[in-house]
């Protein structure tokens, strides 16, 4: 009886291993969540103080809460008529998820898949700091931070630098604005990833 039972056993396994229908009802599920997913880091990074900040230009009030006066569209040093979020926006767009191979074990199918994500090195790359040639004012923001706080003077009046939005002045130099921001939205991603259903897994080649 008990080799009865294991041929049966191999047998349905076999059958189901072989299901077409059962396996693209798994990928649709996968591909779905990852969508889900994605969207939301989309939206999440759309909705963020800092991306509305700088989308609004040299106009915006200081939404993010960083600085003591003035934007950080002036702050950093953009020009008026830049669009400083637009190429990481672009990149964040095109994540995908890329289903690589299945098994089939006693829990079901586990499936393992590749989402492809821009690296931060490829972030900094697009978010080139308008003051220091081959640096990142994102890498600044998120790591030591931006220098010269103390030396920013927000105003709209002429002449209020290339932003419109901001002047050095002449006060001492002093202080550094650090903010987080597109490190832990990409975590947040990631987190949302993981939970993608039970019963697959992840490759962690991304980020």
């Amino acid at each position: 009886m008990p080799i009865i039972n294991k041929q049966l056993k191999a047998a349905i396994a076999n059958q189901l291993r072989q299901d077409k229908q059962l396996i693209n009802e798994g990928r649709i599920i996968i591909e779905n969540q990852f969508k889900f997913a994605h969207k939301k880091l989309l939206k999440d990074f759309e909705t963020h103080p800092i991306t509305r900040e700088l989308k609004a230009g040299p106009d915006s009030t200081n939404i993010s809460g960083g600085l003591p006066e003035g934007n950080l569209f002036g702050f950093i040093g953009f020009e008026s008529g830049d669009d400083p979020t637009l190429q990481l926006e672009l990149m964040l767009a095109k994540a995908n998820i890329l289903i690589k191979n299945r098994k089939f074990s006693n829990k079901g199918f586990v499936w393992t898949f590749a989402v492809n994500i821009p690296t931060l090195s490829e972030i900094y790359k697009v978010t080139p700091s308008p003051w220091a040639k081959g640096a990142s004012w994102l890498q600044q923001l998120e790591g030591r931070g931006i220098p010269n706080l103390g030396q920013y003077m927000f105003t709209q009046s002429p002449p209020a630098g290339r932003s419109k939005a901001g002047i050095q002045s002449g006060r001492k130099s002093g202080g550094t604005l650090k903010m987080k921001y597109i490190k832990q939205l990409l975590s947040d991603f990631e987190k949302n990833i993981n939970n993608i259903s039970e019963g697959t897994r992840i490759s962690k080649s991304y980020f």
